[in-house]
């Protein structure tokens, strides 16, 4: 890692656990393991970071499992962008090279089940505590007594900016 130490505020959950092998997807509760599969491709295809494990791709299912699970419309929406994916070219897309992925990708952009794949992919890849620290982000201060107690003016990533500004 970056030696950054990430915070988010204590009263939100804490990350799902989730196991390191193929047995993560016995967490799921509704969506099965092809559906599973297939989602986490597309997500890594859509925001792919090669420093970032798999473990935070992969909680970014389990929340999509959640949400299908609270919602038969998110659900049947994570199946028809599955089927639609699958369907595109001779192989699954999960078994596709990242080329062929993002040309079919491409091609459902404009559709709601690809926005909503697409949309949650960031909310919750983004919104994750291990992402954050992978980044740099060091998050929420203010049960930590706010930024100017935690160096306010401690980049030292950025180059200093011209005299006179």
């Amino acid at each position: 890692m970056n030696g950054i130490k990430a915070h988010k505020d204590p009263k939100l959950p804490p990350p799902i656990e989730v196991a390191e092998g193929p047995e993560w997807v016995e967490a799921l509760a509704l969506l099965d393991r092809d559906v599973a599969e297939t989602l986490l491709a597309a997500a890594r295809t859509l925001y792919p970071h090669d420093g970032l494990p798999e473990r935070v791709y992969r909680r970014v299912i389990l929340h999509f499992d959640r949400m299908a699970a609270h919602s038969p419309a998110a659900a049947q929406s994570f199946a028809e962008f599955v089927d639609r994916v699958d369907a595109a070219m001779p192989l699954p897309f999960r078994e596709l090279s990242e080329s062929y992925r993002v040309a079919v990708l491409k091609r459902l952009e404009a559709s709601t089940s690809f926005r909503l794949v697409q949309r949650s992919t960031v909310r919750f890849l983004y919104d994750d505590v291990e992402v954050w620290q992978a980044f740099g982000y060091e998050g929420a201060s203010v049960h930590l007594g706010g930024y100017v107690n935690r160096g306010f003016s401690d980049l030292n990533w950025l180059p200093e900016p011209p005299a006179g500004i």
